[in-house]
């Protein structure tokens, strides 16, 4: 009994290395089952089949009877297990090795020719991957505690003027509940009650030092926040992180020929409109929000978008300018003054 238990899961390993493009027969199948010390009939295996598919695996049998079975849908597709590769070892804190150890992971969800592919098309440039490991070990420990509903505990740190981390406020330990992590322009944050100022705050991972669990109840979000706990705090990560927060303006924007695609590195493409169209430039229109994130967008691209209104938009962005260049300002008179 014990051996026909082992022979239906390893009938099923054999399986998820196949696709459409690459079917088992039934003899391959029992070839690969005396790798692993096991003897069986043809029968058998098709019967193991059998049971696979009636407990909702998508086994298929290949229109051309010959070339035997395969594993028809997955829990991911192959371009879903490409994009999810691409965002992780884009995360700032895995090492090289860190990235090679997902990206097999994640491939053994695949089938074997799906596999080769991903590592074929996913090369790890190690020269990119200096890793911070503490980083992904807070993510484990805030995981857990949020799991426990225990408060954190962590100091929290800067860079000072030598380049060097500075333990903040004195080396106060910062107690919170946690309630989300958040994944923002290439960093983590946790968001939760600041327990000394009973407010809902945030704190980036990488700046975090000796962050532990703390033997201590949290704080629910819906005992702090009250009814519609959720939406408040979604609100809250909203305003604060992704800089959705501020007064509704309809944005008409100047953008040079042949830009017009940095548009839609903010905007939804379907809410971008067509104003007027010159030789040199376009003017589009597009209702935003008056935000922090809606200015450093523009001096991003400040080469090819310029605002045309509202005034206060241009206004703002004016001074925001203006102080952009009297640091330049004041640096090339330092330099000078350094004789560089």
């Amino acid at each position: 009994m014990e051996v026909t238990k082992i022979k239906l899961l390893r009938v099923l390993d054999i399986l998820k290395e196949t696709d459409e493009d690459h079917p088992i027969t039934t003899n391959q199948i029992l070839e690969q089952l005396k790798l692993y010390g096991i003897s069986a009939e043809r029968k058998a295996v098709q019967r193991d089949i059998i049971a696979l598919q009636n407990y909702g695996y998508d086994i298929v049998l290949h229109e051309d009877n010959k070339k035997g079975y395969f594993m028809a849908s997955r829990l991911f597709e192959d371009w879903e297990l490409k994009v999810l590769l691409d965002a992780a070892i884009e995360a700032y804190f895995f090492t090289a090795a860190d990235s090679r150890k997902f990206t097999e992971k994640i491939a053994a969800l695949g089938s074997r020719d799906c596999r080769r592919m991903l590592r074929q098309v996913t090369p790890i440039e190690t020269d990119l991957h200096k890793g911070l490991p503490m980083t992904k070990n807070y993510i484990d420990t805030i995981l857990k505690a949020i799991r426990h509903k225990k408060n954190v505990g962590f100091n929290y740190c800067t860079i000072d003027d030598d380049l060097q981390d500075k333990i903040t406020h004195e080396g106060r330990i910062f107690k919170v509940s946690p309630y989300a992590l958040i994944w923002r322009r290439d960093h983590y944050y946790l968001v939760g009650q600041n327990k000394k100022y009973e407010s809902i705050s945030y704190f980036r991972l990488d700046r975090m030092r000796c962050l532990e669990e703390l033997d201590e109840p949290a704080v629910t979000a819906e005992e702090f926040l009250g009814p519609n706990a959720d939406l408040k705090l979604k609100e809250y990560i909203n305003d604060n992180l992704y800089n959705f927060g501020g007064s509704k303006v309809y944005l008409k924007l100047r953008v040079k020929a042949g830009r017009a695609e940095v548009l839609y590195d903010y905007f939804p493409r379907e809410e971008v409109m067509l104003l007027s169209k010159d030789e040199g430039s376009i003017t589009v229109g597009v209702e935003t929000v008056d935000s922090e994130g809606l200015y450093f967008w523009l001096l991003q691209y400040g080469e090819s978008v310029a605002a045309a209104g509202p005034e206060q938009v241009v206004e703002k962005m004016r001074k925001k300018l203006a102080a952009v260049r009297a640091g330049y300002e004041e640096a090339a008179l330092q330099n000078k003054g350094d004789g560089a």
